[in-house]
């Protein structure tokens, strides 16, 4: 019986070794990557629409994954057209200003004068003037104004009679209190006064006349001599009218 030698066998078998175990080691790694590629497409529900051959592209922005983080959205755009009519905006009404006035008697209306003449000796604002009748330098803390004697005299505004007396230099006085802090001196009047202490007057109510009973002011022409003052400080009488 002739013997069978295995030798050559056995070497062809060992060249082809290597290269059966590298094709079997490739088909195992083939077919795990199949078997984990089924499975996850499984669980993410299908193939997405676009795979294989051709780019995928994602067109919609990806939800934000955390819960009650709210989505980052893109304002929206805002036109403006050039061409579309402005329509002016109406301003609220501006408050009506009150006049500025040093006029301490405008809320005292109506404020008259007391009698209607030529202004004989103005106010001085405390400068010196030389006095006609006496011949001496004072002050003149009033207005005199000319009118004829007997000419009717009246309450600038409304007020109460506050002294009725007779003075050796002014003669025959009436002070009146006008409020606000606001005295009128009504001097050299005739002596036929017509109001008393504490009478309540009213603007343009006649008060007495006109008469030449200032020994102060006796050389001048018959005027009367009006003062004012204000919280006790005499001012210019011609600044309330």
């Amino acid at each position: 019986m002739k013997k069978v030698k295995f030798g050559g066998v056995q070497r062809a078998l060992k060249g082809k070794g290597f290269v059966i175990a590298l094709s079997l080691s490739v088909t195992a790694v083939g077919v795990s990557t199949y078997i984990a590629y089924n499975q996850a497409v499984s669980r993410i529900g299908g193939i997405p629409e676009g795979i294989g051959g051709s780019e995928f592209v994602f067109e919609a922005p990806v939800n934000n994954p955390q819960r009650g983080v709210p989505i980052d959205e893109a304002p929206p755009e805002v036109v403006i057209d050039s061409n579309a009519p402005t329509v002016p905006i109406e301003s609220a009404p501006m408050p009506e200003i009150a006049e500025e006035t040093n006029n301490p008697m405008r809320s005292r209306v109506p404020v008259v004068m007391p009698v209607e003449g030529e202004i004989g000796e103005p106010f001085s604002n405390g400068e010196l003037v030389k006095s006609r009748t006496l011949g001496v330098w004072k002050t003149h803390d009033g207005v005199d104004i000319k009118a004829p004697l007997g000419t009717p005299v009246v309450s600038m505004t409304n007020g109460t009679v506050n002294e009725v007396y007779s003075d050796p230099l002014w003669g025959i006085c009436v002070v009146i209190d006008h409020g606000d802090g606001i005295l009128g001196s009504y001097f050299g009047l005739d002596k036929n006064v017509t109001v008393s202490v504490g009478q309540e007057v009213s603007s343009g109510d006649v008060i007495g006349a006109v008469g030449n009973t200032a020994e102060v002011e006796i050389t001048e022409s018959p005027h009367l001599h009006f003062g004012v003052r204000k919280n006790g400080e005499w001012i210019d009488p011609l600044s309330l009218f």
